[in-house]
This record gives structure tokens, C-alpha cells and sequence, in this order.
């Protein structure tokens, strides 16, 4: 089948998101970053709201949906059941009780496309036993697809945004670089484009598509499960603000300033960003179905590498906590780490 996904939209993946100063803007001009009363513990700007349903537990729920970032349907289906359940496990909860479908797609786009991005987002939920137990299909020039879903918690085991305290450690799940990645996925498959990676290692450009494509579609359950084990300060996972725009929405709800000492990326990331013009080295490149960032005390530290190191779920150190306004500064001595799956 010819039908590309990526060539038929001019953005891919979370790359189609709002620019976080436009979405602030939007939700400030709306009311929508007021009070929302005391059975509210979350709203705008968390990964998913809670809301207080008694005795001790909560009710999550977030919304997630975008454009294709490859082409093949249920590669695709699942990616974007890997980004729409981060929302909640990056809160530490993993008791996802349901999943609801939002998919779109233009009139000329065959139906067995559409079946495979389906099958490949209820084949992920499956395996993570939640029930896709329904949703909403409209016709729309871009195709998109993603989800609802609907958690429960208890209230005193959320982890927000917020929470950063000074002297803290930021841990990272998940190397960076999926934009640069998929941006060499797509020129290989184009004739033309196949002629600007003429320059770059063939072995460099699959390692890096290839740990990009594993990536988001793993899923951070696991990484809830450390969450649940290890006392965390605050967390958020990496989507379409990228890793600089991400801290800084911990480091404003915290009231804190965020230092980034390294930076986690996929093998040979760097040199693709570079070349295709991609900001990943200034933290700033954005990421699809990526890792879960998070805030732990110095004390904790050790626990929180030995629980990663059982569930053999890669992370690195990525920056600290100081005291601070809400500022997200790069080192001086910034460093780079590369790895590959």
C-alpha cells in the first residue's frame, strides 16, 4: 500500500501540539487557570486532572491525541496508546480503569489504515489490561488518533507537577531525540531525501529510528511501579514542550530553578539534530511518547537507581534543583550521553 500517513500532514506527532506560550494564552483568556474549588486537586497545566471522589481516592483523566509520526498503522496506534497513558502513570498511578478513542481521518485515506491504527492502540491497551471500551471517529483533512482515559487513585499517592524542593536530584526515563529521528525516518523513505543523509552513517540513522520507534511504544507502567516505590518529589514525562519547556513547568509550580547538567539522548541524535536543524542540544527539540522526568531527594537516590536497575528500565541524571523563580538554566558544563537500545 502506497497511502503514506506522514506525507499527508505538515506536522508529525506531538509536534502538531500548541507552542506552550500560545496554549498559556489560550487557557488564561479562557478562565481556565482559576480556582476550581476544593474537590479539584488538578486542572490546566497537570498531565491529567483529580478530582476527590471520597474516602481517600480520586478519579483521573487526561486527553491525548495527534498526528502520525510514521507510517506504519499499528506501530502508530500503539504510540499513541503509549502517550495517552503516560499522562496518568507519570502521576504514579496505575490503575487505569478505561480508555475511550478519538480518531480522524480524511475521506481518501482506505479503511485498513484505519483498522491498523485501532489494532494497534486496543493491542497496547490489551497488554496492559485496560479496556478500550469505546470512542468517537469524525472525518478531518489530518488523520489523528489518541484517546481518553479514566483512572483511579489514592490521593495521598499522586504525584504532581509540582513538589520540587532544592537540593533535589532530576532523573530522566527514556533518552531524547525522537524529533531528529523521525525527521531521517521520513527523508529515507522520500527519494530526494534519501540524498541529504548521503553524508551520515546508514548505521547511525537506523540505530536511531529504531531506539525512537522503541521508545514510544514502551509504555511507563514500570516506571509507575518504581514511582509507587520510591518517595518522589514531582514528575512530568516529555512530550511536545520538549525537556526545557517541560522543567519549566516544574520549576514555575514549584517555585524553583532547574539546572540541566546532561543530556540523555538516543545514539546518534546529536549529530542528526544538527544536521537537519533540530534544537535537542539546547533541551529544547520536541519529543512524542517520551520518558518521565522526576524530582527525588538526595537520600533517595540510591533506592530510586536499584528499583530502575531490578525493572532494567534506563535513566539517567539529567539536572538539579536550586533555589530559585521558576528558571530552567543549561550548564556550563553541560555533557551529553548517548545511548542506544
Amino acid at each position: 500500500m502506497n497511502y503514506s500517513l506522514t506525507k499527508i500532514v505538515p506536522v508529525h506527532g506531538c509536534s502538531c501540539k500548541l507552542p506552550q506560550y500560545q496554549l498559556e494564552k489560550l487557557l488564561g483568556n479562557a478562565g481556565l487557570t482559576q480556582g476550581y474549588g476544593d474537590e479539584v486537586l488538578a486542572g490546566a497545566w497537570e498531565n491529567s486532572s483529580v478530582v476527590k471522589i471520597g474516602g481517600g481516592f480520586v478519579v483521573l483523566n487526561s486527553l491525548d491525541f495527534f498526528t502520525p509520526i510514521v507510517d506504519e498503522p499499528e506501530i502508530q496506534g500503539r504510540i499513541a496508546g503509549s502517550n495517552v497513558t503516560s499522562d496518568i502513570y507519570t502521576l504514579g498511578i496505575t490503575d487505569i480503569v478505561s480508555l475511550l478513542t478519538i480518531m480522524a481521518y480524511p475521506e481518501d485515506m482506505p479503511d485498513e489504515i484505519a483498522v491498523g491504527m485501532l489494532k494497534g492502540l486496543n493491542d497496547f491497551c490489551r497488554e496492559l489490561n485496560i479496556p478500550l471500551v469505546g470512542g468517537h471517529t469524525i472525518r478531518n483533512p489530518w488523520p489523528i488518533i489518541g484517546g481518553a482515559v479514566t483512572a483511579i487513585g489514592q490521593v495521598d499517592k499522586i504525584i504532581y507537577t509540582r513538589g520540587a524542593q532544592i537540593g533535589d536530584q532530576i532523573f530522566l526515563t527514556k533518552p531524547l531525540g525522537v524529533a531528529s529521528a523521525m525527521a531521517a525516518y521520513r527523508l529515507q523513505k522520500d527519494d530526494e531525501g534519501k540524498n541529504l543523509l548521503t553524508d551520515i552513517s546508514e548505521d547511525l540513522v537506523k540505530t536511531a529510528i529504531t531506539q525512537a520507534i522503541t521508545n514510544m511504544t514502551t509504555p511507563n507502567k514500570s516506571v509507575a511501579e518504581v514511582m509507587q516505590k520510591v518517595p518522589i518529589h514531582a514528575a512530568t514525562d516529555i512530550t511536545g514542550f520538549g525537556l526545557k519547556g517541560h522543567l519549566a513547568n516544574m520549576a514555575m509550580l514549584s517555585q524553583v530553578d532547574i539546572t540541566i547538567s546532561n543530556l540523555y539522548v538516543i545514539k546518534g541524535t546529536p549529530i542528526l539534530s544538527e544536521f537537519l536543524g533540530y534544537p535537542l542540544l539546547t533541551g529544547e527539540a520536541k519529543e512524542t511518547a517520551g520518558g518521565i522526568l522526576m524530582a527525588v531527594s538526595k537520600e533517595n537516590v540510591e533506592d530510586l537507581q536499584n528499583e530502575f536497575d531490578k525493572q532494567k528500565i534506563k535513566y539517567c541524571k539529567v539536572g538539579y534543583v536550586t533555589k530559585g523563580n521558576g528558571n530552567v538554566n543549561i550548564s556550563k558544563n553541560l555533557k551529553i550521553t548517548e545511548t542506544e537500545a
